[in-house]
C-alpha cells in the first residue's frame, strides 16, 4: 500500500494534536521553553484556551490567549499549504507570517504591560535556575 504525502501529513498533524491534547488533558503537558527558563513565550496559554474552546467556553478561551481564532485559521492553511492544495505566491506568504508574527508578539507585550497572570515570569521555576542553584549553591 502506498501512502501519499497528504495523507501522511493528515496522519502526523492527528497524532499530534492528540497527544497533545491527552496530556493537557491528563495536566501533564507543560510548555518546554517555561519548563526550561520560567519565561512564558507568546504562544503561552493557547492549550487552555483551546481545551476552553473544546469546552464551549469560550470567555475562558479568549482569556488564556485571545488569538486562538488566528491559530484555528492559518493552522489547517499551513497543512494545506505543505501538501500543496492550496497555492499562494511566497512574498505573500511570508507578509503574512510577519503579519501574524507580530500580532503574537504585540500581543505577548501588551499581556505584559497589563500585568496578565497568563505570561509572569517564574525565573525560580525554570530549570536552568534549579540547576544553578545545585551547582553554586
Amino acid at each position: 500500500m502506498k501512502f501519499n504525502k497528504e495523507y501522511i501529513t493528515y496522519v502526523i498533524v492527528f497524532f499530534i494534536v492528540l497527544t497533545f491534547g491527552i496530556l493537557a488533558y491528563l495536566d501533564l503537558y507543560a510548555c518546554p521553553f517555561y519548563f526550561i527558563t520560567g519565561i512564558p513565550c507568546p504562544m503561552c496559554g493557547m492549550t487552555r484556551a483551546f481545551f476552553s474552546v473544546f469546552k464551549l467556553d469560550f470567555k475562558s478561551s479568549f482569556y488564556f490567549h485571545a488569538l486562538w481564532p488566528v491559530v484555528m485559521v492559518v493552522l489547517p492553511t499551513y497543512i494545506f499549504l505543505i501538501i500543496k492544495k492550496i497555492k499562494i505566491n511566497k512574498k505573500l506568504e511570508n507578509t503574512i507570517s510577519i503579519i501574524i508574527a507580530c500580532m503574537f508578539l504585540g500581543y505577548y507585550i501588551f499581556r505584559h504591560i497589563i500585568g496578565s497572570e497568563i505570561v509572569e515570569i517564574h525565573f525560580h521555576d525554570s530549570l536552568i535556575y534549579k540547576i544553578y542553584f545545585l551547582l553554586f549553591k
